[in-house]
Protein backbone atom coordinates (compact mmCIF):
# COMPACT_ATOMS: atom_id res chain seq x y z
CA UNK A 1 0.00 0.00 0.00
CA UNK A 2 2.33 2.65 0.49
CA UNK A 3 4.46 1.81 -2.81
CA UNK A 4 0.46 2.41 -4.30
CA UNK A 5 0.48 5.58 -2.37
CA UNK A 6 3.75 6.59 -3.79
CA UNK A 7 2.85 6.37 -6.79
CA UNK A 8 -0.69 7.55 -7.18
CA UNK A 9 1.48 10.61 -5.85
CA UNK A 10 3.79 11.23 -8.27
CA UNK A 11 1.34 10.79 -10.92
CA UNK A 12 -0.81 13.36 -9.26
CA UNK A 13 1.86 15.92 -9.50
CA UNK A 14 1.84 18.15 -12.38
CA UNK A 15 3.45 18.35 -15.41
CA UNK A 16 2.32 14.37 -15.29
CA UNK A 17 -0.92 14.73 -14.26
CA UNK A 18 -1.49 16.92 -17.08
CA UNK A 19 -0.48 14.20 -19.18
CA UNK A 20 -1.00 11.12 -18.03
CA UNK A 21 -4.62 9.79 -17.25
CA UNK A 22 -4.35 6.97 -16.18
CA UNK A 23 -1.79 3.89 -15.20
CA UNK A 24 -2.03 0.21 -15.27
CA UNK A 25 0.94 -2.10 -14.67
CA UNK A 26 0.18 -5.48 -15.59
CA UNK A 27 2.12 -9.13 -14.35
CA UNK A 28 2.04 -12.10 -16.43
CA UNK A 29 -1.37 -13.72 -16.69
CA UNK A 30 -3.04 -10.38 -17.39
CA UNK A 31 -3.29 -9.62 -13.46
CA UNK A 32 -3.35 -5.80 -12.82
CA UNK A 33 -0.40 -5.30 -10.16
CA UNK A 34 -1.89 -1.07 -9.81
CA UNK A 35 -4.14 0.73 -11.57
CA UNK A 36 -5.03 4.46 -11.15
CA UNK A 37 -8.74 2.59 -10.58
CA UNK A 38 -8.37 0.91 -7.25
CA UNK A 39 -11.59 -1.17 -7.18
CA UNK A 40 -9.40 -2.80 -10.76
CA UNK A 41 -5.99 -3.83 -8.74
CA UNK A 42 -5.74 -7.69 -8.50
CA UNK A 43 -8.38 -8.50 -10.82
CA UNK A 44 -7.41 -10.33 -14.25
CA UNK A 45 -8.30 -9.72 -17.73
CA UNK A 46 -7.68 -11.14 -20.77
CA UNK A 47 -4.76 -9.87 -22.33
CA UNK A 48 -4.66 -7.82 -25.90
CA UNK A 49 -2.73 -8.20 -28.70
CA UNK A 50 -0.73 -4.85 -27.53
CA UNK A 51 -0.09 -5.96 -24.23
CA UNK A 52 1.29 -9.41 -25.36
CA UNK A 53 3.59 -7.64 -27.70
CA UNK A 54 4.75 -5.44 -25.21
CA UNK A 55 5.51 -8.94 -22.81
CA UNK A 56 7.98 -9.64 -25.98
CA UNK A 57 9.99 -6.49 -25.36
CA UNK A 58 7.92 -4.17 -28.04
CA UNK A 59 6.75 -0.55 -27.08
CA UNK A 60 3.65 -0.41 -28.66
CA UNK A 61 1.24 3.24 -28.64
CA UNK A 62 -2.10 3.65 -30.23
CA UNK A 63 -5.43 5.36 -30.17
CA UNK A 64 -7.12 2.98 -28.15
CA UNK A 65 -11.04 2.10 -28.60
CA UNK A 66 -11.40 0.98 -25.19
CA UNK A 67 -13.46 -1.45 -25.74
CA UNK A 68 -12.18 -4.07 -23.42
CA UNK A 69 -13.38 -4.59 -19.13
CA UNK A 70 -10.91 -3.28 -18.00
CA UNK A 71 -10.99 0.12 -19.73
CA UNK A 72 -14.43 0.96 -18.47
CA UNK A 73 -13.45 4.08 -16.55
CA UNK A 74 -11.52 5.81 -19.01
CA UNK A 75 -13.97 5.24 -21.34
CA UNK A 76 -16.11 7.87 -19.04
CA UNK A 77 -13.44 10.25 -19.38
CA UNK A 78 -14.76 11.62 -22.33
CA UNK A 79 -11.22 12.83 -24.43
CA UNK A 80 -9.14 11.21 -26.64
CA UNK A 81 -6.60 9.04 -25.17
CA UNK A 82 -3.30 7.54 -26.49
CA UNK A 83 -2.79 4.03 -24.89
CA UNK A 84 1.22 3.12 -24.64
CA UNK A 85 2.76 -0.57 -23.57
CA UNK A 86 5.71 0.04 -22.14
CA UNK A 87 7.73 -3.45 -21.03
CA UNK A 88 9.29 -3.22 -17.65
CA UNK A 89 13.13 -5.09 -17.32
CA UNK A 90 14.56 -6.78 -14.69
CA UNK A 91 18.26 -4.79 -14.07
CA UNK A 92 19.59 -8.02 -13.03
CA UNK A 93 18.43 -10.48 -15.49
CA UNK A 94 17.19 -7.77 -18.36
CA UNK A 95 13.87 -9.91 -18.92
CA UNK A 96 10.79 -8.27 -18.98
CA UNK A 97 8.57 -8.81 -15.25
CA UNK A 98 5.74 -6.55 -15.93
CA UNK A 99 4.27 -4.07 -18.36
CA UNK A 100 3.10 -0.66 -17.73
CA UNK A 101 0.24 0.58 -19.47
CA UNK A 102 -0.35 4.48 -20.02
CA UNK A 103 -3.38 6.33 -21.26
CA UNK A 104 -2.10 10.00 -21.90
CA UNK A 105 -4.83 12.69 -22.84
CA UNK A 106 -4.18 12.76 -27.18
CA UNK A 107 -6.66 15.51 -27.69
CA UNK A 108 -4.11 17.65 -28.97
CA UNK A 109 -1.51 15.19 -31.02
CA UNK A 110 -5.71 14.17 -32.33
CA UNK A 111 -5.90 17.65 -33.45
CA UNK A 112 -2.10 17.65 -35.16
CA UNK A 113 -3.03 14.76 -36.80
CA UNK A 114 -6.35 15.75 -38.03
CA UNK A 115 -4.83 19.10 -39.17
CA UNK A 116 -1.86 16.98 -40.75
CA UNK A 117 -4.51 14.99 -42.47
CA UNK A 118 -6.68 17.61 -44.02
CA UNK A 119 -3.06 18.98 -45.22
CA UNK A 120 -2.05 16.14 -46.58
CA UNK A 121 -5.40 15.58 -48.54
CA UNK A 122 -5.07 19.04 -49.28
CA UNK A 123 -1.42 18.49 -51.17
CA UNK A 124 -2.75 15.40 -52.58
CA UNK A 125 -6.06 16.41 -54.20
CA UNK A 126 -3.65 20.15 -55.70
CA UNK A 127 -1.54 17.59 -56.73
CA UNK A 128 -3.99 15.57 -58.11
CA UNK A 129 -5.96 18.61 -59.78
CA UNK A 130 -2.62 19.97 -60.94
CA UNK A 131 -1.55 16.71 -62.63
CA UNK A 132 -4.83 15.91 -64.13
CA UNK A 133 -4.98 19.49 -65.43
CA UNK A 134 -1.80 18.84 -67.01
CA UNK A 135 -2.90 15.11 -68.61
CA UNK A 136 -6.01 17.19 -69.45
CA UNK A 137 -3.91 19.68 -71.54
CA UNK A 138 -2.08 16.97 -73.23
CA UNK A 139 -4.61 15.06 -73.93
CA UNK A 140 -6.76 17.92 -75.33
CA UNK A 141 -3.49 19.13 -77.27
CA UNK A 142 -2.93 15.59 -78.55
CA UNK A 143 -6.51 15.14 -79.73
CA UNK A 144 -6.53 18.68 -81.28
CA UNK A 145 -3.31 17.27 -83.17
CA UNK A 146 -4.82 14.36 -84.45
CA UNK A 147 -8.15 16.23 -85.14
CA UNK A 148 -5.74 18.83 -87.40
CA UNK A 149 -4.11 15.90 -88.87
CA UNK A 150 -6.97 13.55 -89.31
CA UNK A 151 -8.37 17.41 -91.02
CA UNK A 152 -5.10 17.35 -93.45
CA UNK A 153 -5.76 13.86 -94.31
CA UNK A 154 -9.12 14.11 -95.62
CA UNK A 155 -8.56 17.36 -97.31
CA UNK A 156 -5.21 15.51 -98.88
CA UNK A 157 -7.21 12.82 -99.77
CA UNK A 158 -9.94 14.75 -100.91
CA UNK A 159 -7.23 16.42 -103.43
CA UNK A 160 -5.24 13.74 -104.15
CA UNK A 161 -8.84 12.12 -105.35
CA UNK A 162 -9.66 14.84 -107.18
CA UNK A 163 -6.20 15.03 -108.99
CA UNK A 164 -6.62 11.19 -109.97
CA UNK A 165 -10.06 11.84 -111.12
CA UNK A 166 -8.49 14.94 -113.29
CA UNK A 167 -5.39 12.46 -114.15
CA UNK A 168 -7.77 10.05 -115.44
CA UNK A 169 -9.75 12.75 -117.24
CA UNK A 170 -7.06 13.96 -118.98
CA UNK A 171 -5.53 10.56 -119.78
CA UNK A 172 -9.09 9.58 -121.41
CA UNK A 173 -8.94 13.13 -123.35
CA UNK A 174 -5.73 12.74 -124.53
CA UNK A 175 -6.19 9.58 -125.91
CA UNK A 176 -9.62 10.36 -127.78
CA UNK A 177 -7.05 13.62 -129.20
CA UNK A 178 -5.10 10.96 -130.14
CA UNK A 179 -7.07 8.77 -132.18
CA UNK A 180 -9.12 12.17 -133.49
CA UNK A 181 -5.90 13.52 -134.48
CA UNK A 182 -4.85 10.28 -136.14
CA UNK A 183 -7.93 10.84 -138.56
CA UNK A 184 -8.07 14.00 -138.90
CA UNK A 185 -4.53 13.72 -140.38
CA UNK A 186 -6.11 10.99 -142.98
CA UNK A 187 -8.80 13.10 -143.59
CA UNK A 188 -6.16 16.07 -144.39
CA UNK A 189 -4.19 13.46 -146.79
CA UNK A 190 -7.05 12.98 -148.45
CA UNK A 191 -7.89 16.55 -148.85
CA UNK A 192 -4.31 17.44 -150.16
CA UNK A 193 -5.32 14.07 -152.70
CA UNK A 194 -8.52 15.80 -154.08
CA UNK A 195 -6.72 19.05 -154.31
CA UNK A 196 -4.15 17.98 -156.54
CA UNK A 197 -6.51 15.93 -158.39
CA UNK A 198 -8.89 18.35 -158.49
CA UNK A 199 -6.52 21.36 -159.32
CA UNK A 200 -2.99 21.10 -160.96
CA UNK A 201 -3.88 17.03 -162.26
CA UNK A 202 -6.94 18.53 -164.03
CA UNK A 203 -4.10 21.58 -165.49
CA UNK A 204 -1.52 19.03 -165.99
CA UNK A 205 -4.19 16.73 -167.81
CA UNK A 206 -5.07 19.77 -170.37
CA UNK A 207 -1.49 20.90 -171.21
CA UNK A 208 -0.57 16.90 -171.76
CA UNK A 209 -3.82 17.17 -174.19
CA UNK A 210 -2.22 20.39 -175.88
CA UNK A 211 0.72 18.65 -176.51
CA UNK A 212 -0.24 15.61 -178.23
CA UNK A 213 -2.29 18.08 -180.38
CA UNK A 214 0.51 19.74 -180.69
CA UNK A 215 2.79 16.71 -181.67
CA UNK A 216 0.22 15.47 -184.07
CA UNK A 217 0.65 18.87 -186.35
CA UNK A 218 4.18 18.61 -185.98
CA UNK A 219 4.84 19.31 -189.95
CA UNK A 220 2.88 22.62 -189.05
CA UNK A 221 3.06 25.65 -187.61
CA UNK A 222 2.21 26.17 -184.14
CA UNK A 223 -0.80 27.69 -183.59
CA UNK A 224 -0.67 30.89 -181.03
CA UNK A 225 -4.08 30.18 -179.57
CA UNK A 226 -2.75 26.55 -178.52
CA UNK A 227 0.42 27.89 -176.86
CA UNK A 228 -1.13 29.93 -175.40
CA UNK A 229 -3.21 27.24 -173.74
CA UNK A 230 -0.71 25.09 -172.76
CA UNK A 231 1.31 27.87 -170.79
CA UNK A 232 -2.06 28.73 -169.02
CA UNK A 233 -2.60 25.49 -167.81
CA UNK A 234 1.22 24.75 -166.89
CA UNK A 235 0.62 28.27 -164.83
CA UNK A 236 -2.33 27.43 -163.14
CA UNK A 237 -1.57 24.18 -162.31
CA UNK A 238 2.20 25.38 -160.71
CA UNK A 239 0.08 27.85 -159.23
CA UNK A 240 -2.22 25.39 -157.32
CA UNK A 241 1.13 23.16 -156.21
CA UNK A 242 2.42 26.49 -154.86
CA UNK A 243 -0.76 27.07 -153.02
CA UNK A 244 -0.91 23.69 -151.50
CA UNK A 245 2.27 23.84 -151.20
CA UNK A 246 1.89 26.97 -148.74
CA UNK A 247 -0.63 25.63 -146.74
CA UNK A 248 1.38 22.73 -145.89
CA UNK A 249 4.60 24.27 -144.93
CA UNK A 250 5.34 26.91 -141.75
CA UNK A 251 8.24 29.80 -141.69
CA UNK A 252 11.09 28.82 -138.81
CA UNK A 253 8.93 29.96 -135.59
CA UNK A 254 11.56 28.76 -132.80
CA UNK A 255 12.25 30.98 -130.78
CA UNK A 256 9.61 33.75 -131.67
CA UNK A 257 7.35 35.80 -129.82
CA UNK A 258 3.65 35.63 -130.11
CA UNK A 259 3.04 38.82 -132.07
CA UNK A 260 5.98 37.88 -134.77
CA UNK A 261 3.83 34.98 -134.91
CA UNK A 262 0.71 36.11 -135.35
CA UNK A 263 1.63 38.93 -137.87
CA UNK A 264 3.73 35.97 -139.77
CA UNK A 265 0.32 34.14 -140.41
CA UNK A 266 -1.26 37.44 -141.56
CA UNK A 267 1.09 38.18 -143.81
CA UNK A 268 1.07 35.25 -145.30
CA UNK A 269 -2.36 35.14 -145.82
CA UNK A 270 -2.61 38.73 -147.65
CA UNK A 271 0.18 38.30 -149.74
CA UNK A 272 -1.19 34.45 -150.69
CA UNK A 273 -4.96 36.28 -151.37
CA UNK A 274 -4.10 39.83 -152.38
CA UNK A 275 -6.61 40.82 -148.96
CA UNK A 276 -6.12 43.04 -146.39
CA UNK A 277 -6.31 41.88 -142.56
CA UNK A 278 -7.51 43.94 -140.10
CA UNK A 279 -5.56 44.21 -136.84
CA UNK A 280 -6.81 45.06 -133.11
CA UNK A 281 -5.46 46.58 -130.98
CA UNK A 282 -2.41 47.88 -132.68
CA UNK A 283 0.19 44.47 -132.85
CA UNK A 284 2.42 47.22 -131.07
CA UNK A 285 -0.19 45.87 -127.94
CA UNK A 286 -0.05 42.30 -128.78
CA UNK A 287 2.48 40.01 -126.56
CA UNK A 288 5.85 40.35 -127.64
CA UNK A 289 8.10 37.78 -125.24
CA UNK A 290 9.49 34.36 -126.26
CA UNK A 291 7.23 31.29 -126.56
CA UNK A 292 7.53 27.77 -127.16
CA UNK A 293 7.34 26.27 -130.45
CA UNK A 294 4.57 23.95 -129.99
CA UNK A 295 2.26 26.65 -128.76
CA UNK A 296 3.59 29.41 -131.65
CA UNK A 297 2.72 26.27 -134.36
CA UNK A 298 -0.66 25.92 -133.20
CA UNK A 299 -1.71 29.43 -133.07
CA UNK A 300 -0.05 30.43 -136.82
CA UNK A 301 -2.17 27.22 -138.08
CA UNK A 302 -5.28 28.50 -135.59
CA UNK A 303 -5.11 32.53 -137.64
CA UNK A 304 -4.00 30.62 -141.10
CA UNK A 305 -6.77 28.69 -140.78
CA UNK A 306 -9.53 31.18 -139.38
CA UNK A 307 -8.43 33.71 -142.29
CA UNK A 308 -8.77 30.97 -145.28
CA UNK A 309 -11.67 29.60 -144.22
CA UNK A 310 -13.11 33.51 -144.02
CA UNK A 311 -11.67 34.31 -147.31
CA UNK A 312 -13.49 31.25 -148.90
CA UNK A 313 -17.14 31.81 -147.32
CA UNK A 314 -16.95 35.18 -146.68
CA UNK A 315 -15.40 36.68 -150.09
CA UNK A 316 -15.03 40.33 -149.70
CA UNK A 317 -15.97 40.63 -146.07
CA UNK A 318 -14.28 42.66 -143.74
CA UNK A 319 -11.74 40.41 -141.81
CA UNK A 320 -9.87 41.26 -138.50
CA UNK A 321 -7.41 39.37 -136.24
CA UNK A 322 -7.97 40.43 -132.11
CA UNK A 323 -5.13 39.52 -129.35
CA UNK A 324 -6.15 40.73 -125.92
CA UNK A 325 -5.24 40.15 -122.81
CA UNK A 326 -7.41 39.58 -120.00
CA UNK A 327 -6.52 38.59 -116.20
CA UNK A 328 -4.08 36.91 -117.13
CA UNK A 329 -5.59 34.53 -120.35
CA UNK A 330 -4.66 35.50 -123.74
CA UNK A 331 -7.51 35.25 -126.59
CA UNK A 332 -6.57 35.30 -130.10
CA UNK A 333 -9.63 36.16 -132.46
CA UNK A 334 -10.11 35.47 -136.02
CA UNK A 335 -13.61 37.49 -137.11
CA UNK A 336 -15.43 38.27 -140.25
CA UNK A 337 -18.77 40.30 -141.00
CA UNK A 338 -19.53 37.70 -143.60
CA UNK A 339 -23.09 35.70 -144.04
CA UNK A 340 -22.38 33.18 -140.84
CA UNK A 341 -23.62 29.60 -140.20
CA UNK A 342 -25.46 27.75 -137.47
CA UNK A 343 -22.05 26.17 -135.57
CA UNK A 344 -24.59 23.12 -134.20
CA UNK A 345 -25.26 22.37 -138.14
CA UNK A 346 -21.96 22.18 -139.02
CA UNK A 347 -20.63 18.58 -139.07
CA UNK A 348 -17.91 17.23 -140.71
CA UNK A 349 -15.94 20.14 -141.09
CA UNK A 350 -11.70 19.37 -141.25
CA UNK A 351 -10.75 22.58 -140.83
CA UNK A 352 -12.75 23.91 -137.57
CA UNK A 353 -12.46 20.35 -135.68
CA UNK A 354 -8.98 19.99 -136.66
CA UNK A 355 -8.22 23.26 -135.15
CA UNK A 356 -9.74 22.41 -131.73
CA UNK A 357 -7.71 19.25 -131.64
CA UNK A 358 -5.07 21.30 -131.90
CA UNK A 359 -5.28 23.85 -129.27
CA UNK A 360 -6.99 21.39 -126.75
CA UNK A 361 -3.68 19.41 -126.94
CA UNK A 362 -2.09 22.56 -125.83
CA UNK A 363 -4.43 22.97 -122.37
CA UNK A 364 -6.34 25.51 -124.89
CA UNK A 365 -9.71 26.24 -125.28
CA UNK A 366 -11.77 26.90 -128.84
CA UNK A 367 -14.97 28.64 -129.27
CA UNK A 368 -17.27 29.50 -132.22
CA UNK A 369 -19.67 32.27 -132.27
CA UNK A 370 -21.87 32.62 -135.34
CA UNK A 371 -25.41 33.22 -136.61
CA UNK A 372 -26.31 33.11 -140.18
CA UNK A 373 -26.43 37.01 -141.28
CA UNK A 374 -24.19 38.44 -137.85
CA UNK A 375 -20.50 36.80 -139.20
CA UNK A 376 -18.46 34.83 -137.35
CA UNK A 377 -15.84 34.93 -134.68
CA UNK A 378 -13.15 31.76 -133.65
CA UNK A 379 -11.41 32.01 -130.76
CA UNK A 380 -8.22 30.54 -128.96
CA UNK A 381 -8.09 31.25 -125.22
CA UNK A 382 -5.31 30.29 -123.21
CA UNK A 383 -5.26 30.54 -119.39
CA UNK A 384 -1.44 30.98 -117.59
CA UNK A 385 -0.69 27.38 -117.77
CA UNK A 386 -1.37 27.03 -121.56
CA UNK A 387 0.14 30.03 -123.00
CA UNK A 388 2.91 30.24 -125.07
Amino acid sequence: PATIARMQAVLSEPPLSDRIISVKIWREGGRLAYSSDASLIGRTFPPSDSLRKAWTGDLTASFDSLDEAENLPEQNIGVPLLEVYNPIHSIVTGEVIAVAEFYLNAAELESDLKWARLQSWGVVSLVSLVTFAALFGVVKAGSRTIEDQRRTLESRYRDLSRISAQNVALRLRVEGASRRLSERSEQGMRRISAELHDGPAQALAVAALRLDSLTKRANMPPDDREVAALRTALADALHDIRNICQGLSLPELRGRSLRDTLEAAIGAHERRTGTTVLRWPAPEQWPDRPAPHPALICLYRFVQEGLMNAYRHAPGAEVAVVCLTVEGQITVSVADRGPGFDPQGRTGGLGLAGLRERIESIGGRFTVDSRKGAGTRITVHLTQEAQP
